[in-house]
């Protein structure tokens, strides 16, 4: 990880001179602001993200963004740095095909060292503004991750599948039902895939996947030394 600042970084003075809610939610800047919060370039840098190849067992997988621009600063500024009032912004991007009967929604789980480090799991805070907007039911005890998993930063696809496999556990709860999972970004689908096998094995019907971004490696949308999964 660089331990150059990141560009939205803001110090104690500047948010007392400039509290967050006249600052782009993106980038930090003080200037104007639509009713998301956010400024005009990086408005302009959120790039929609194509249709997605879904491999089994998942039944259907969409993203709102591409992992760049002002969406990959937003989602590292949600994921690493607290700036949670991101959540609703990218969970309202995110366009579920209606074809898609849903009985549950799962967001993506810690570790639970690492969610207790970071005090919140920011898939659950995405899952929980598409429920709000879709009226659908959260239930994050169907999936728990049973293994801390190293870091996917320098590993290749089939290195990535490898080190999430079988590092989540599905309950029977699930049984019988339509699930979404939800997650902040997806590279190579790994990690869903992963969970996607856990809640298939439990009984889980259809297994659906909604992400607020997709990195695609093979356009340099992932920075050095960074890992979208």
């Amino acid at each position: 990880m660089s331990a150059v600042q990141p560009k939205w970084h803001r110090s104690i003075l500047l948010d007392a001179l400039y509290p967050p809610d006249v600052a782009c939610a993106l980038c930090g800047r003080e200037t104007l602001l639509d009713e998301n919060h956010l400024c005009a370039a990086c408005r302009l840098s959120l790039i929609p993200a194509p249709v997605l190849v879904c491999p089994a067992p998942l039944s259907g997988i969409t993203a709102a963004y591409r992992y760049i621009g002002g969406a990959r600063e937003g989602i590292r500024a949600l994921k690493y740095h607290s700036q949670v009032r991101l959540a609703p912004f990218f969970a309202g991007a995110i366009v579920l095909p209606p074809e898609w009967e849903i009985d549950r929604v799962v967001p993506v789980p810690l570790h639970p060292f690492k969610q207790w480090l970071r005090s919140y799991n920011q898939s659950a805070l995405l899952a929980e503004e598409l429920c709000r907007r879709y009226r659908l039911t959260q239930q994050n005890n169907l999936l728990r991750r049973t293994r801390f998993t190293r870091s996917q930063t320098t590993l290749s696809e089939l290195e990535r599948a490898k080190n999430v496999a079988k590092a989540f556990q599905a309950s029977s709860e699930g049984k019988g039902c339509n699930i979404l999972l939800v997650d902040d970004v997806t590279t190579t689908h790994s990690t869903l895939l992963s969970c996607a096998v856990a809640l298939r094995a439990a009984g889980a019907v259809n297994i659906y996947a909604a992400c607020a971004a997709a990195a695609f490696t093979n356009r340099g949308e992932l920075e050095d030394g960074e890992t979208a999964e």
